[in-house]
């Protein structure tokens, strides 16, 4: 059956004054008459603990293998701007009461600055239009309107995700429930590859136990700089929403202006002067002035 994709009805229509632009700190951090490249960067030790303490100096980026001068620094909290997808497909049935209260309580655990919207992926790829805080109207969207049953068009409900994102400035996060592979849908992934490093979207994925998450996915985490992890026995689902969300909360937000602007693919590093510690951030970018 051919995907369909449809908006969710906005519910509540009266929380629409919440669908707020990104905070004016947000907005000046990467404005500039000159293009700067935004670089989020999750630092972690060798045992994979979260490290929020460093300095502008600790902090190296490479544009093609070569230094780049660091025109912007913060490690102040950064605030959630997240589009949350939830596979509803037929294998997440006896999983839908465990989505529903693990959403919940990563619902109320949003800050006054954060805004989330919910989207569900079946046969159907359905996104909510509200971006909002409103904790009383993103809980009854969990409620009223999620349709389970169908199969996985995963790489679609991310492609959808992203378009949801168009006129944001602040920092967008992807942030993909599932328990499977994508196995429908009309969106390639090479094409999904290529516009969350155009769009600069940030992936995170969260697999179920018993349902390891596939290389392809994983590798769009890893290049937008984004996470992927797997609730596995010991760890509870609504343990790793909390995971993501300290996470996104304590990245380092980096900027850097390039040399060259020649509509060509090139990578970035982030390396940290410190030794036993690590960071993960987006991995390439495309140079033009527009993007």
């Amino acid at each position: 059956m051919d995907r369909v994709i449809r908006a969710l009805p906005i519910v509540l229509l009266a929380a629409a004054g919440a669908l707020t632009a990104a905070t004016p700190r947000q907005q000046a951090m990467f404005s500039s008459s000159a293009r700067t490249v935004a670089v989020y960067a999750t630092v972690l030790d060798k045992d994979g603990r979260l490290v929020t303490n460093l300095t502008k100096k600790d902090f190296q980026i490479l544009d093609n293998g070569k230094p780049a001068e660091i025109t912007v620094f913060s490690n102040d909290e950064q605030s959630l701007t997240v589009a949350l997808m939830l596979d509803m497909s037929e294998s997440m049935q006896t999983r839908l009461t465990l989505v529903k209260d693990s959403t919940r309580k990563f619902i109320d655990a949003l800050k006054p600055a954060d805004r989330l919207r919910i989207g569900t992926f079946a046969e159907e790829v359905g996104i909510n239009p509200l971006l909002t805080g409103d904790k009383a109207v993103l809980n009854r969207i969990l409620e009223e309107e999620l349709w389970p049953g169908g199969a996985t068009p995963l790489w679609s409900a991310i492609d959808e995700a992203m378009t949801s994102f168009e006129g944001e400035t602040s920092r967008r996060i992807v942030l993909t429930l599932t328990d499977g592979f994508s196995t429908s849908g009309t969106t390639k992934f090479e094409d999904l590859r290529r516009r969350a490093m155009e769009d600069a979207v940030m992936v995170y994925v969260v697999g179920m136990e018993g349902n390891p998450l596939s290389r392809q996915v994983v590798t769009l985490a890893d290049e937008t700089g984004g996470g992927h992890f797997e609730v596995k026995r010991g760890t509870t689902l609504t343990a790793t929403f909390a995971r993501v969300a300290d996470e996104l909360r304590h990245q380092y937000a980096l900027g850097f202006t390039p040399v060259v602007l020649d509509g060509q693919v090139h990578t970035i590093e982030v390396r940290i002067g410190k030794p036993g510690l690590g960071a993960r951030a987006r991995k390439n970018y495309l140079a033009t002035a527009g993007k």
